[in-house]
C-alpha cells in the first residue's frame, strides 16, 4: 500500500491558520500517537483538574429551558413556544426546567448542577459568528477575522502550562470549525471531526484548503528550528487512523449514550478521560449536525424539545460516566451559546436572536443552585432581557475557582466573582 505522509508545518504556520488536525489520508504525527493514544499517561494518574467546555450551537432559550413559571407575563409573551407550568420542573416557587430536563433535577438534588442566570455582555451583537468569538475569546473584540487570535481557555493554558509543549492539553472533539476558545499562542489545541474518521476542520475555505497542502510540501530542512514543538515524522494515515479508532471506539462502557454527534463527542471525551489522556480542557458542540441547531427563528417548539432531551441524556450520561471512572471530582462541565432568543415571539412559532441566556454548570465541583438574578420580563431591552451577570464572571470563577489561575492574568481584568464553584 503507497504511504500517504504528512508533515506538520512550521510553528508559525500552525498558530498563525489554526489548523485542525487531521484525516484518514493525513495522519496524526508519532508522538501524539505514542503519547496520547498509546494507552494512559502515568504522569497522568492524579487529581489534576479537567474543563469541558460545551457549545449550545445557534442561539438556545433560556425561557423555555429555564421557564420562569410563576411569572403571569411569560405567558402573556410566549403562546406556542411556552412550556406549561403542568410540564415544569419545577426548581423553586419561581423557577423551573424544561421537561426533557428532569435529569437536571437529579443532578440538582445531588449537589451537581448550577445555573447562572441572565449571562450576556455589554454592547452585544446578533451576528452569530461575531457573538460567537466574543464568548470564546472573552476579551477585545474575539476572532475578528485576525491572525495570531486567541481564546480565553487556550491563554489558560499558556498561563498556567508556560514550559509544557504538549499538544494534547487542549482538544476538541466533533465537526465544525477549530474552536477559538482552546486556541492559544503556544497550544493551539488539536480538533478532530469523530472518532471514526479523523478529518481537516481548519479554514475550510479554497484559500485555507490551498495552504494545507502547501504546508504539508515543505521541506525537512525549513523545519529544523521548530522540531521541538510539532513532529517532522510521518506515518502511514491509514495505520494511524486505524490505530487511533481502535483506541476511542474500544472505550467500553456500560453507560449508554444517545446515538447522535454530540453524545458520542461526550463519550469519546469520557473515554480519553478514562484511558488517562492529560489533556485539561476539553470541547464539544451540540447542534452542529442539526440543521440551525438552537437557532430556532421556526417551529421551535418540536426542534427544542428534541434539542432538550439529546442535551439532558448527553450530559446525564457524561456524569455517570465519569463517576463510573472515579473521574467525577476532576471534572467540570459548563455550558454556552452565542446568545440567548427575544423574549417575544415571531410569527412563525419561533424566536429570533436575542441577548441574556443562563449558563449551565456541572459536576460535584459546583455551588448547586441557581446564581445571579433572572432578567425582568417587562423591563426589556429592545425586546431581549438585560444582562444581568456578565459572562466574563462566570469565567472568572472557573479559572479561579476550579483551575487556580487569576482571572485578571487571562480576562484582562477583574469582573465581579460569581459564586458557584466550591
Amino acid at each position: 500500500m503507497q504511504k500517504n505522509k504528512i508533515k506538520i508545518a512550521t510553528r508559525r504556520d500552525f498558530l498563525n491558520r489554526g489548523l485542525g488536525v487531521l484525516g484518514v489520508g493525513a495522519t496524526l504525527p508519532n508522538y501524539l500517537l505514542n503519547t496520547s493514544f498509546a494507552g494512559p499517561d502515568p504522569k497522568n494518574q492524579n487529581n489534576d483538574r479537567i474543563l469541558v467546555s460545551l457549545l449550545l450551537t445557534g442561539g438556545h432559550d433560556g425561557l423555555s429551558d429555564m421557564p420562569p413559571y410563576s411569572n403571569p407575563e411569560y405567558y402573556k409573551l410566549r403562546k406556542i413556544t411556552r412550556i406549561e407550568e403542568k410540564e415544569v420542573v419545577k426548581i423553586n416557587d419561581e423557577m423551573g426546567l424544561h421537561p426533557h430536563l428532569a435529569g437536571f433535577k437529579e443532578l440538582l438534588d445531588e449537589g451537581q448542577f448550577a445555573a447562572v442566570m441572565g449571562t450576556a455582555y455589554p454592547d452585544f451583537n446578533l451576528s452569530h459568528f461575531a457573538s460567537r468569538d466574543f464568548w470564546e475569546a472573552a476579551h477585545g473584540k474575539g476572532r475578528t477575522g485576525k491572525r495570531g487570535a486567541t481564546g480565553w481557555l487556550g491563554r489558560y493554558l499558556d498561563y498556567a502550562f508556560k514550559d509544557d509543549k504538549d499538544p494534547k492539553l487542549s482538544l476538541a472533539v466533533g465537526p465544525g470549525r477549530h474552536p477559538l476558545t482552546i486556541t492559544g499562542k503556544n497550544h493551539p489545541g488539536i480538533a478532530f471531526s469523530s472518532p471514526a474518521s479523523f478529518g481537516y476542520v481548519g479554514d475550510r475555505t479554497k484559500k485555507g484548503y490551498e495552504l494545507y497542502n502547501e504546508l504539508n510540501k515543505l521541506s525537512m530542512n525549513k523545519m529544523k528550528d521548530d522540531a521541538q514543538f510539532v513532529t517532522t515524522t510521518a506515518v502511514n494515515a491509514n495505520a494511524s487512523s486505524d490505530k487511533i479508532r481502535k483506541l476511542v471506539q474500544g472505550y467500553q462502557t456500560p453507560v449508554e449514550y444517545p446515538d447522535t454527534q454530540f453524545g458520542t463527542s461526550l463519550k469519546t471525551i469520557a473515554g480519553l478521560i478514562g484511558r488517562g489522556m492529560n489533556t485539561r480542557v476539553y470541547y464539544a458542540a451540540q447542534g452542529i449536525a442539526q440543521f440551525g441547531g438552537y437557532d430556532t427563528h421556526a417551529d421551535q417548539r418540536r426542534r427544542h424539545d428534541e434539542l432538550m432531551t439529546e442535551l439532558c441524556q448527553s450530559v446525564m450520561a457524561f456524569q455517570k460516566d465519569i463517576a463510573r471512572q472515579g473521574n467525577a471530582e476532576r471534572v467540570l462541565t459548563f455550558t454556552f451559546s452565542e446568545f440567548g432568543r427575544r423574549v417575544k415571539e415571531n410569527y412563525s412559532g419561533g424566536t429570533d436572536h436575542g441577548l441574556a441566556q443562563p449558563m449551565y454548570l456541572f459536576g460535584p465541583g459546583v455551588k448547586a443552585g441557581l446564581h445571579g438574578k433572572h432578567p425582568s420580563l417587562t423591563d426589556l431591552e429592545n425586546d431581549n432581557l438585560k444582562m444581568e451577570v456578565d459572562f466574563r464572571s462566570v469565567y472568572r470563577a472557573m479559572l479561579e475557582k476550579w483551575l487556580g489561575i487569576p482571572g485578571k492574568a487571562i480576562l484582562e481584568k477583574d469582573y465581579p466573582l460569581i459564586d458557584c464553584i466550591t
